[in-house]
């Protein structure tokens, strides 16, 4: 089965099509409803990428090329995860930042967390100057895309892309907890930020700061603490009617037919099952430790540069498209539902799915009820980049392991350094000690 046979048979049959699509998305979206927090929640666009997923296995099963035991992987491995969040929901939750409701600010001198803005956004810059050098400016690059034009500077976008993000969550929490201005450096580093997005050939990249603003305020919204903003019918009509109106500048379609590209892609997110869901294709799949799959991310990058000898995992996804094209240089998404039944097989991969959904629901759990504005600068910002990849745990593992390791690790050591800075600055004025 390829793609160009499934997309033959959804042109053919459009409206039925998507008709089945949109009835499982209402059933998603309605499943979900009291998980995902809002339109922002990156949660909600996994829930779209699991109606894409169970969309592309009906359309294996009513083509009757679906093996009944991947039927029932999928379908047991769905439940599992549903079941997982919402039992999760009903776990006592650890409570992070008291009742505290009064963030001590100070208001003269430099802070610790002046130092720590001043080397986040000092190393973003960095960063992005040795970005330019090396990968040059990705949309003016006709042959290359956003992903294609870091192969072979893989290092570079995991640096440039965890400053990016930590940039733009600590310039919040100045702005939005501390209540203080953004001083002329950091204006300076809103505008790189972007035309580095602007510039990145990313479609998406601008969400980021609608995203990470509704992450950064959610616990407070939550708790009645800080008003959100509304959205109004007109602007979401807007939100909804933005990737149509991407495909309509940069293929030039008409409206109708790039409604219904942008159909077609929603319908084709769960491609690793359309192409994966076959014996043949499971057989060709090289990785077979899921310890090594999971954990090389970050931590095997580290070692190989330190001398120890270690191949690095193939990503499952690649294996899946280089059985149909022979080529290893793309992949789907390696989706936790085929992860699990590849390792751990049908039972085995539901218990996977289950600890999935009660990792994920708990540490949501968790987040939603903390209390930001008694809690040191780095706890709260280390729970909103975990928060903030938490979802790939079941969009993607790999993803999961690169973005989050490297955004951590970041944090961490710009964290340290500015400690460090501190004391220094502490010892040679003599002031008083604050964070």
């Amino acid at each position: 089965m390829g793609n160009d046979i499934f997309v033959r048979a959804i042109l053919d049959n459009w409206f039925y099509y998507g008709a089945i699509y949109a009835g499982l998305l209402c059933l998603y979206l309605f499943l979900y409803r009291k998980i995902y927090w809002g339109i922002l929640d990156p949660f909600l666009i996994t829930v779209v990428n699991l109606t894409g997923g169970a969309f592309c296995v009906y359309f294996l099963y009513s083509d009757q090329t679906l093996k009944p035991i991947y039927g029932w992987s999928f379908l047991g491995t769905e439940i599992a995860l549903f079941l997982g969040m919402t039992v999760a929901a009903y776990i006592p939750v650890i409570k992070f930042g008291g009742h505290t409701s009064k963030l001590e600010i100070p208001t003269r001198g430099i802070s610790e967390f002046d130092l720590f803005v001043f080397v986040v956004c000092t190393a973003y810059v960095i960063v992005e100057a040795v970005n330019l050098k090396t990968v040059g400016v990705v949309l003016l690059n006709s042959e290359q895309n956003h992903v294609s034009a870091y192969e072979g500077h893989g290092i570079v976008r995991a640096f440039l892309v965890s400053y990016r993000s930590l940039v733009i969550m600590t310039l919040y929490y100045k702005i939005l907890y501390l209540k203080k201005r953004l001083n002329l450096f950091e204006l300076f580093i809103c505008f790189v930020l972007l035309l580095d997005l602007a510039t990145s050939g990313s479609k998406s990249g601008i969400v980021v700061f609608f995203v990470t603003y509704f992450l950064i305020t959610y616990p407070m919204v939550a708790q009645g603490r800080m008003s959100t903003i509304k959205i109004s019918w007109p602007l979401m009509v807007v939100l909804f009617s933005f990737p149509v109106g991407i495909v309509m500048i940069s293929v030039g379609a008409d409206p109708s037919s790039a409604i219904q590209q942008v159909g077609l892609r929603l319908m084709s997110s769960g491609d690793i099952f359309l192409l994966g869901y076959y014996d043949d294709v499971m057989d060709s799949i090289q990785e077979s430790s899921f310890l090594k799959y999971a954990f090389y991310p970050g931590w095997g990058t580290i070692l190989k540069n330190l001398g120890f000898e270690i191949t690095p995992p193939e990503p499952i996804g690649v294996d899946v498209f280089a059985y149909y094209s022979g080529r290893r240089t793309s992949g789907a998404n390696g989706r936790y539902n085929y992860l699990a039944y590849h390792f751990f097989g049908l039972w085995g991969g539901i218990i996977y799915a289950l600890i999935i959904g009660l990792l994920l629901g708990y540490l949501r759990s968790i987040y939603k009820n903390l209390n930001p504005i008694n809690m040191n600068y780095y706890s709260f910002l280390f729970i909103v980049v975990l928060i903030s990849c938490s979802t790939r745990l079941v969009d993607d593992l790999l993803l999961f392991g690169n973005t989050s390791f490297w955004a951590l690790l970041f944090l961490t050591v710009s964290y340290v350094v500015a400690k460090i800075l501190y004391m220094v600055l502490q010892v040679i004025t003599g002031s008083k000690s604050y964070a």
